[in-house]
């Protein structure tokens, strides 16, 4: 199964997984990265690389986001 990971602004990608868990149930391939002011370039790629290996099975991971293309900040 594809795997996701949403990133937003601020709390926005966990306010979103809490959403569709809470309407279809625990999502095991799922992973939400949220990026606040401050948060150094490092950081987010490392974070980013962390919830791709978590919701990767080997078929893939989608990545949603709010603003293709914006700078976290």
């Amino acid at each position: 199964m594809l795997g996701w990971v949403i990133t937003c602004h601020d709390d926005r990608a966990q306010e979103i997984l809490d959403a569709l868990e809470k309407k279809h149930g625990a999502l095991l391939q799922c992973r939400a990265v949220n990026f606040w002011r401050g948060l150094s370039s490092n950081m987010l790629s490392r974070m980013m690389c962390d919830a791709l290996h978590e919701a990767d099975s080997g078929e893939g991971v989608i990545f949603l986001t709010d603003i293709a293309g914006a700078p976290p900040y």
